[in-house]
C-alpha cells in the first residue's frame, strides 16, 4: 500500500471503532451535543500538535471568509445531518443508504468538479455495494427486520454529499504547500460555531432534549479515545489520503467502516453473522481491486 491507502485504512479502522464506542457513549451523552464536544476536543488535540510542529516558513492558509465558511459549513453539515438522519431512519435502511456512499459521492464529484470515474472505480464500487448488501441482508435476516422509510433518509444522503464537498474543498481552497494537519484544523475549528448553533436550534425546537451529561470515568475514556482517533487523527489521515490517492479510492474505503466496526464490536462480545463477515470480505476485495487497477493504469 502507498501512503494514501495506508491513511485511508487508518481512518476506516478508526471510524469502525467509533461505531461500537459511540453506541456506548449514547447512554452518557446526548448524541448531538456529544458530537460537538468530540469535535471540540479533536480541535484541541490538533492545535497542540500544530503548535509542536510549528514551522515559521509555513505558507499562509490562503482562506477567505467565504471559502472558510463554505468548507467548515460542509463539515458541520455532515456531522449534524448524519446524526439527524440516523435518529429518524430505520437502522437497516440507514445501512443501505450509507452503503451507497460511493455512488452518491461520485455523482457529487461529477457535478462539482466534472471529474470522471477513475479506472476500476465502477467495478470496485459494484463489489463494495454487493458486499455491503450481503452484510445488510444478513443483519436484517438475523433481526427479522427489513427496509422501512421513516423520513430521515434524505438527511443521510445530504450528509454524504456534505462530506464529499468538505473533502473536495479541503484540497482546493488552501494555498499550495499547506499541510493536511492545518487544513483539518481549519475545517474542524470552523465547524464548531455551526455545530453548537445547530445543536442549540435543535434543542430549542424540541428535536432533542437538554444535554445529557452522565460523567463517568469510562464515558470520559471512550469520549477521549473517539475524539483523538475517530475525529482528530482520522480526519488528518483522510485528508492525506485524498491528497495522495484521490477521493474516489477513499469513497470505497468508506464502505469498509462497517466491516471494521463489526470486527471491533467482537471485542465487546457482539458477534457478527456469517453474512456480515462475507460481505466485509467482498467490500475489501473491491477496495483492493481498485488499487490494483490504479497501479496498472500508472504502469
Amino acid at each position: 500500500m502507498n501512503l494514501g491507502a495506508l491513511c485511508y485504512a487508518f481512518a476506516a479502522i478508526s471510524w469502525g471503532a467509533n461505531l461500537p464506542l459511540t453506541a456506548l457513549l449514547f447512554s452518557a451523552f446526548d448524541p448531538f451535543f456529544m458530537t460537538a464536544i468530540r469535535v471540540a476536543l479533536a480541535v484541541g488535540v490538533l492545535w497542540l500538535i500544530s503548535q509542536a510542529r510549528r514551522d515559521p516558513a509555513a505558507p499562509p492558509l490562503g482562506l477567505g471568509f467565504r471559502r472558510h465558511a463554505l468548507m467548515s459549513g460542509s463539515a458541520a453539515a455532515f456531522f449534524v445531518l448524519y446524526n439527524l438522519g440516523l435518529k429518524y431512519t430505520h437502522p437497516i435502511t440507514a445501512a443501505a443508504i450509507i452503503a451507497g456512499s460511493p455512488v452518491v459521492a461520485a455523482a457529487t464529484m461529477r457535478v462539482v468538479t466534472g471529474a470522471r470515474l477513475e479506472p476500476g472505480f465502477a467495478g470496485a464500487a459494484a463489489l463494495t455495494l454487493l458486499g455491503a448488501g450481503i452484510a445488510i441482508w444478513g443483519r436484517a435476516s438475523a433481526s427479522g427486520q427489513g427496509l422501512h422509510l421513516e423520513g430521515g433518509e434524505p438527511l443521510l444522503v445530504l450528509a454524504l454529499v456534505s462530506w464529499t464537498l468538505y473533502s473536495i474543498y479541503a484540497q482546493r481552497f488552501f494555498s499550495p504547500g499547506v499541510s493536511q494537519l492545518r487544513r483539518t484544523l481549519a475545517g474542524l475549528s470552523g465547524a464548531l460555531p455551526w455545530m453548537f448553533g445547530c445543536w442549540l436550534l435543535i434543542w430549542l425546537t424540541g428535536l432533542t432534549g437538554p444535554p445529557l451529561l452522565v460523567v463517568t470515568p469510562q464515558a470520559l475514556l471512550w469520549l477521549g479515545v473517539t475524539a483523538l482517533f475517530s475525529t482528530a487523527l482520522s480526519g488528518v489521515a483522510w485528508n492525506i489520503g485524498v491528497a495522495r490517492a484521490g477521493l474516489q479510492l477513499g469513497l470505497l474505503w468508506q464502505n469498509t467502516v462497517p466491516a471494521f466496526g463489526v470486527l471491533i464490536a467482537m471485542l465487546f462480545g457482539i458477534m457478527p453473522t456469517a453474512e456480515q463477515l462475507l460481505g466485509g470480505a467482498i467490500v475489501m476485495a473491491g477496495v483492493f481491486y481498485m488499487q490494483w487497477r490504479k497501479r496498472q493504469a500508472q504502469a
